[in-house]
Protein backbone atom coordinates (compact mmCIF):
# COMPACT_ATOMS: atom_id res chain seq x y z
CA UNK A 1 0.00 0.00 0.00
CA UNK A 2 2.77 2.45 0.86
CA UNK A 3 4.36 1.68 -2.53
CA UNK A 4 1.35 3.10 -4.34
CA UNK A 5 1.15 6.05 -1.98
CA UNK A 6 4.79 6.93 -2.67
CA UNK A 7 4.50 6.76 -6.46
CA UNK A 8 1.11 8.48 -6.43
CA UNK A 9 2.48 11.34 -4.37
CA UNK A 10 5.49 11.59 -6.73
CA UNK A 11 3.12 11.82 -9.70
CA UNK A 12 1.02 14.46 -7.96
CA UNK A 13 4.17 16.44 -7.10
CA UNK A 14 5.40 16.28 -10.72
CA UNK A 15 2.03 17.42 -12.06
CA UNK A 16 1.86 20.17 -9.44
CA UNK A 17 5.32 21.53 -10.32
CA UNK A 18 4.55 21.37 -14.06
CA UNK A 19 1.22 23.12 -13.48
CA UNK A 20 2.92 25.88 -11.51
CA UNK A 21 5.48 26.34 -14.30
CA UNK A 22 2.76 26.47 -16.97
CA UNK A 23 0.69 28.87 -14.85
CA UNK A 24 3.63 31.14 -14.08
CA UNK A 25 4.38 31.44 -17.80
CA UNK A 26 1.29 33.64 -18.05
CA UNK A 27 2.13 35.99 -15.19
CA UNK A 28 2.69 39.65 -16.16
CA UNK A 29 6.12 39.82 -14.49
CA UNK A 30 7.33 36.78 -16.47
CA UNK A 31 5.81 38.09 -19.69
CA UNK A 32 7.45 41.49 -19.26
CA UNK A 33 10.87 39.83 -19.05
CA UNK A 34 10.02 37.63 -22.07
CA UNK A 35 10.51 34.40 -20.08
CA UNK A 36 7.19 32.73 -20.90
CA UNK A 37 8.68 30.39 -23.50
CA UNK A 38 11.41 29.32 -21.06
CA UNK A 39 8.88 28.60 -18.29
CA UNK A 40 6.74 26.61 -20.72
CA UNK A 41 9.73 24.54 -21.86
CA UNK A 42 10.73 23.87 -18.24
CA UNK A 43 7.20 22.59 -17.66
CA UNK A 44 7.60 20.25 -20.63
CA UNK A 45 10.86 18.93 -19.20
CA UNK A 46 9.22 18.24 -15.83
CA UNK A 47 6.36 16.38 -17.54
CA UNK A 48 8.75 14.39 -19.77
CA UNK A 49 11.12 13.30 -16.97
CA UNK A 50 9.05 10.31 -15.69
CA UNK A 51 8.56 9.19 -19.27
CA UNK A 52 12.31 9.47 -19.87
CA UNK A 53 13.07 7.40 -16.77
CA UNK A 54 10.63 4.76 -18.01
CA UNK A 55 12.28 4.66 -21.44
CA UNK A 56 15.72 4.51 -19.83
CA UNK A 57 14.59 1.64 -17.62
CA UNK A 58 13.20 -0.25 -20.58
CA UNK A 59 16.51 0.26 -22.40
CA UNK A 60 18.24 -1.70 -19.62
CA UNK A 61 15.91 -4.69 -19.88
CA UNK A 62 18.58 -6.90 -21.41
CA UNK A 63 20.96 -8.62 -18.95
CA UNK A 64 23.95 -7.25 -20.86
CA UNK A 65 22.78 -3.62 -20.57
CA UNK A 66 24.87 -1.01 -18.81
CA UNK A 67 24.25 2.42 -17.34
CA UNK A 68 25.21 3.84 -20.74
CA UNK A 69 22.10 2.19 -22.20
CA UNK A 70 19.95 3.74 -19.49
CA UNK A 71 21.31 7.24 -20.10
CA UNK A 72 21.02 6.81 -23.86
CA UNK A 73 17.33 5.96 -23.52
CA UNK A 74 16.81 8.76 -21.01
CA UNK A 75 18.38 11.43 -23.20
CA UNK A 76 16.61 10.20 -26.32
CA UNK A 77 13.30 10.73 -24.52
CA UNK A 78 14.43 14.13 -23.21
CA UNK A 79 15.90 15.30 -26.51
CA UNK A 80 12.91 17.27 -27.78
CA UNK A 81 12.13 19.07 -24.48
CA UNK A 82 15.82 19.90 -24.01
CA UNK A 83 16.02 21.19 -27.58
CA UNK A 84 12.98 23.38 -26.97
CA UNK A 85 14.61 24.73 -23.79
CA UNK A 86 17.86 25.51 -25.63
CA UNK A 87 15.91 27.32 -28.36
CA UNK A 88 13.97 29.27 -25.72
CA UNK A 89 17.14 30.35 -23.91
CA UNK A 90 18.85 31.37 -27.15
CA UNK A 91 15.76 33.28 -28.27
CA UNK A 92 15.61 35.06 -24.91
CA UNK A 93 19.31 35.94 -25.05
CA UNK A 94 19.04 37.25 -28.63
CA UNK A 95 16.04 39.42 -27.71
CA UNK A 96 17.86 40.67 -24.61
CA UNK A 97 21.03 41.46 -26.58
CA UNK A 98 19.02 43.35 -29.20
CA UNK A 99 17.34 45.37 -26.45
CA UNK A 100 20.73 46.24 -24.91
CA UNK A 101 22.11 47.19 -28.33
CA UNK A 102 19.12 49.48 -28.99
CA UNK A 103 19.67 51.17 -25.63
CA UNK A 104 23.36 51.73 -26.34
CA UNK A 105 22.59 53.06 -29.84
CA UNK A 106 19.92 55.44 -28.53
CA UNK A 107 22.25 56.75 -25.80
CA UNK A 108 24.87 57.79 -28.37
Amino acid sequence: MSYWMFWGSCLILILLVAGILFWSAGLPKIKSKKLSFIMFSLGLIVIATPFAFFIGGMATDSPTSTMKDFWTGFFIAQAIPLLILIIAILKWLIIDLRKIKKRVDSDN
